[in-house]
């Protein structure tokens, strides 16, 4: 996991679920990506009330090779969808 001026980045490298604090985010509201590293796609994964802690799951079932790149930005600071200029 990383983390920076308004976003954090999750890998997951089987698929498998994990919870994430949102706390250092600072915006009311959090968009949140599925951005898949084996071809570039992404998956919106919606948006949430941003704070505390909240669980994620990967698309598809926990498999060698279905690795996955959580991203969750902070809506308020306009930043385009994970992979897009």
């Amino acid at each position: 996991a990383t983390r920076g001026d308004g976003y954090i980045m999750v890998y997951s490298g089987n698929g498998s679920g994990f919870s994430v604090n949102t706390d250092s985010l600072s915006g009311k509201t959090v968009n949140a990506w599925w951005y898949n590293p084996r071809d570039g796609s992404i998956q919106s994964a919606g948006n949430f009330s941003g704070g505390g802690s909240r669980s994620f799951d990967p698309p598809g079932a926990v498999a060698e090779d279905n690795d996955w790149v959580l991203v969750l930005d902070d809506a308020s600071r306009g930043f385009n969808a994970p992979g897009t200029p």
